[in-house]
């Protein structure tokens, strides 16, 4: 199955290269994703736990976020076609192309089963991340461009020491599996162990967004078009999580898994501490938004930090943070085409111009706040349960004081949106995608429908993945 995607993903790239017209680029995008959905829904029909070329493994944690993937990128290729379509042919061709790179890298994230290989495909996301960052040819995307591939790639390097000490503690293997008998034994070197995984805790936090080095990803965010926004905020940090997820499951089958709870904690209040203050000072509806991806990640280290019911948490809200942040990008992008701008108090009034897309942005407003029906409450509800249950209840003060601050400012600002009263009229557009928001609200009405009844198959997805 791999070689038959491979050689999609090449035909794909190919045929985009060579296309002399809009229309083609569009649909070769729209079928790459189409293909890529279908081929995740017969991995799942096939079962999991299916080993291919020994370093891919299809297992319940990757085939989940591939799907989840495959279907953002689809809704990405289309809004993108539209919100692209002043753009010349050549930067048509190199943003589909990244498109499809960046899907393609993302594959080999979510179901490698090596960290070498994991780590060689998230080096890949970066180069392609970069060629949508840098698509509007500004000086500040190519600020933002540089910043990224430079602090990535360090990132990056920082986290392939931490593979190295890995591979001098267990020389012979590097699949995830290996590792975990391996660290389990009393003769690995703690200090090792230590110190890989704050490597590539550091290393994968240019990709998750969170503490310390979440801040190229916010730049790569704000100068990227708005639907490649959607894409990165949503697959890329979700493939951090995977990444780092599979990293955490060895971390605690070694004697120093307390400390790694320790230090995910700690980076957890600092993540939610810093979006606190930026979300604050952020004039911009884009930097907005991915400053409350720093503070989801950091919500997700929390659960991840707490163990036991923490960890199904930790599970439930980067899921459902991946098609919430994805779908408000989304619709963000429409909102930017009415007003030709995404600065705070120049978007108002946005009842009276998009009904449809106005329900998009109150749903969205309702999920990312944590309140019901949305899984972020579920979510958050069982991870500040397990902070009371335990010895150090205290630390729910400096968890819920930032929280709060986030979700006042996300609520007031998006709320802006919707019913902010201006003297002047900024709207420049009167065209409205109907269809594609309605679709949006679909999605979100049935993310919330899973808070409400729970199905029996979810809560046995989140089993299988949490044992992957």
């Amino acid at each position: 199955m791999l070689l038959y995607y491979i050689i999609v993903v090449c035909l794909a790239v190919a045929l985009v290269l060579i296309a002399k017209g809009r229309k083609f680029i569009a649909a070769t995008v729209i079928t790459f994703f189409v293909l890529q959905l279908a081929g995740a829904g017969y991995a799942c029909c096939r079962g999991y736990e299916v080993t291919q070329w020994v370093f891919f493994k299809f297992d319940a944690l990757g085939l989940t976020y591939t799907t989840l993937m495959a279907f953002m990128g689809l809704l990405t290729a289309w809004r993108s076609v539209k919100y692209l379509n002043c753009e010349s042919v050549r930067h048509y061709k190199i943003y589909f192309c990244s498109l499809i790179l960046l899907g393609a890298s993302l594959i080999g994230v979510y179901i490698s089963s090596n960290i070498a290989v994991t780590w060689i495909f998230l080096e890949a996301t970066t180069l392609a991340t970069a060629g949508l960052t840098y698509h509007r040819r500004t000086a500040r995307a190519l600020e933002a461009t540089w910043k990224y591939i430079f602090v990535s790639s360090v990132g990056i390097a920082v986290a392939y020491l931490g593979v190295l000490l890995l591979a001098a503690a267990s020389p012979d293997t590097l699949s995830y599996e290996g590792l975990k008998a391996v660290v389990a034994s009393a003769e690995v070197n703690e200090i090792y162990l230590k110190l890989a995984f704050l490597f590539i805790l550091v290393g994968y936090s240019t990709k998750l967004e969170i503490f310390p080095l979440f801040t190229v990803g916010i730049d790569a965010n704000h100068s990227a078009p708005t639907p490649a926004s959607a894409f990165i905020s949503s697959s890329l940090v979700g493939g951090g999580f995977v990444a780092l997820f599979r990293v955490y499951q060895v971390a605690m089958e070694s004697p120093v898994a307390n400390w790694v709870s320790n230090l995910l904690m700690l980076v957890g209040i600092f993540s939610l501490l810093a979006s606190a203050v930026y979300m604050g000072r952020t004039s911009n509806y884009k930097r907005l938004l991915a400053y409350s991806t720093v503070e989801n990640s950091g919500i997700t280290m929390l659960g991840l930090a707490l163990g036991g019911v923490g960890v199904y948490a930790a599970l439930i809200h980067s899921l459902a943070h991946f098609v919430i942040k994805g779908v408000v990008y989304l619709q963000m992008s429409v909102v930017g085409r009415l007003y030709d701008s995404y600065k705070v108090g120049r978007i108002v009034g946005y009842v009276g111009v998009d009904r449809v897309g106005a329900v998009v942005i109150m749903l969205c407003a309702v999920a990312m706040v944590a309140a019901p029906p949305s899984l972020l409450f579920l979510s958050e509800y069982l991870i500040f349960s397990e902070v009371i249950s335990t010895p150090r209840w205290w630390l729910i003060i400096p968890i819920v004081v930032p929280l709060l601050a986030c979700a006042y400012w996300t609520l007031t600002k998006l709320l802006m949106i919707l019913f902010g009263a201006s003297k002047r009229n900024f709207v420049i557009a009167k065209r409205k995608p109907t269809l594609f928001s309605l679709i949006l609200v679909l999605i979100m009405l049935g993310l919330f429908s899973l808070t409400i009844v729970y199905f029996d198959e979810f809560d046995k997805l989140l089993f299988l993945i949490r044992n992957a």
